[in-house]
């Protein structure tokens, strides 16, 4: 079904896994993630290669499957590392995450993000139409959240700005590009969308509950409904639009009306 939408580019994408420059790349960024959570490096060490890893090893990974250089796409992972290391020093060095959309959002006007579905002309709409997505699974986040657990808005005017520049720099971006920009379009060349689908939604929210700053059972399962929920919505949007900027759009509004929670 995906070879008959993009007839294209099945000639010439190549397969997930026959992608030697991904492999390497991906190898790599999971061994180092490995060294930084099993507490042999200290913690702000640790931090740092941890994000670089995780985050930087995903968005490389899905840009060198796309066809950017492994040079290149490793770019992405020095600049989370930086980032990284700039929270140290206080929690508006978050800001610093915003230099990655800044560097990929010139990668895709250039072209070079088109097999991830990221190129112009832009969606305006569908992005507008994600973004109001994102806002009703945020409001059912606040519903349960404040029925069940007795959670509260609480707005810290810096720790949002820093969490924000987390998630638009880092978590949803990185996630995007990787589950559904890559993953879902390899799953959606061999099996039906629902399939693909379902594969990819699975590996999105299994990352988000082996997170470990989701420490509690409840959190794990919070996590485990909204991701799942939130992949689902993302992968309908971009099988819809073709692009993934209303997925991104629909994510970043979640994680930024999640970040207002807090207990009261």
């Amino acid at each position: 079904m995906w070879a008959l939408r993009y007839p294209a580019s099945a000639a010439t994408l190549p397969s997930f896994f026959e992608s030697g420059g991904a492999r390497i790349v991906g190898v790599c960024c999971a061994a180092a993630a490995a060294v930084a959570s099993i507490g042999v490096l200290p913690g702000a060490v640790a931090a740092v290669v941890g994000v670089a890893a995780i985050h930087g090893g995903l968005i490389a990974v899905a840009l060198v499957w796309s066809g950017v250089t492994p040079a290149a796409a490793s770019i992405v992972i020095v600049l989370l590392a930086l980032a990284r290391a700039l929270v140290a020093i206080g929690p508006l060095g978050a800001l610093a995450y915003l230099a990655v959309p800044v560097w990929l959002a010139l990668l895709a006007n250039n072209g070079q993000l088109k097999r991830l579905a990221l190129r112009p002309p832009w969606p305006w709409g569908a992005t507008a139409v994600g973004a109001l997505a994102g806002s009703a699974l945020a409001l059912h986040l606040f519903a349960c959240a404040s029925r069940t657990l007795g959670y509260g808005i609480r707005f810290e005017p810096v720790t949002f700005l820093a969490a924000i520049g987390y998630d638009l720099g880092a978590n949803v971006i990185s996630g995007e590009l990787f589950f559904r920009g890559a993953l879902l379009q390899h799953l959606w060349r061999r099996w039906s969308f629902g399939l693909a689908l379902a594969g990819a939604t699975s590996a999105a929210t299994l990352r988000y509950c082996l997170d470990p700053f989701v420490a509690t059972a409840e959190l794990r399962i919070g996590a485990a409904v909204y991701m799942t929920l939130l992949a689902v919505l993302n992968g309908a949007l971009y099988r819809w639009s073709g692009s993934l900027l209303p997925g991104l759009a629909a994510g970043l509004v979640f994680f930024a009306c999640y970040r207002l929670l807090g207990a009261t």
